[in-house]
């Protein structure tokens, strides 16, 4: 009998070994799929994540401002809320070279954009703030990403040059991912309000793209 007890005991104290071990084993494991996991979850971090360059330092954080948003699927609200954003690279961007380039129409044409994209910035809030969007698949709304993350693809980090130059050169892209963006959400539209906003910013970025080409041209580094 005191035998057969003895051997419950220890059956029992076996087992419980196995157990702790086991519960150890699947413990470490999660651990270490987890850790595996937030290592190689590279989605939405598949630019650099900072330069020498302050221009495009500005222009990386924009697009991550970008990536992170909702998308609802209601088109017009979407361009809304990723145009207004868009427009707050253009912002810190021209606030940078009105505060330290020296060509005196880069600096002059930084200054009205700070007055005319706030103004376009504050007409999109308001819109978003104000309208309850439908939603619906987010297909259509992330097609509208995909010229910032072009420009961003193809964009030299470690660019050479003056604060001028910096300013031309990535506000120039940054005005074409604007215009490409807003060309892709015109066969959408559905609010006359936006359709005219967005024709009205591929007008006015087109005009000023080209200024900025033609001092890129005149002003080689």
């Amino acid at each position: 009998m005191k035998n057969m007890q003895a051997n419950v005991k220890w059956s029992a104290w076996i087992c419980g070994l196995v157990i702790a071990f086991t519960a150890c084993n699947q413990s470490a494991s999660k651990t270490e799929t987890a850790a595996t996991n937030k290592t190689e979850d590279h989605s939405g971090h598949n630019m650099e994540a900072s330069s020498n360059n302050k221009m495009v330092d500005l222009m990386h954080q924009n697009m991550m401002a970008m990536q992170e948003m909702k998308m609802t699927g209601d088109v017009d609200h979407d361009f809304a809320q990723m145009m207004a954003t868009h427009l707050d690279g253009a912002l810190a961007m021209a606030q940078e070279e009105a505060d330290n380039g020296k060509d005196t129409m880069l600096v002059n044409m930084a200054k009205r954009t700070l007055t005319a994209q706030k103004e376009e910035q504050d007409r999109l809030k308001s819109f978003t703030d104000s309208h309850e969007p439908v939603t619906k698949d987010t297909a259509s709304s992330m097609k509208l990403m995909q010229p910032m993350k072009a420009m961003m693809a193809g964009m030299d980090h470690n660019m050479k040059g003056t604060t001028d130059h910096h300013f031309a050169s990535l506000m120039s892209m940054h005005h074409q991912s604007g215009i490409d963006m807003a060309k892709a959400y015109l066969p959408q539209a559905k609010i006359p309000e936006l359709k005219t906003m967005a024709q009205k910013i591929i007008d006015d970025q087109q005009k000023e793209k080209q200024q900025l080409d033609s001092w890129l041209q005149e002003q080689p580094q």
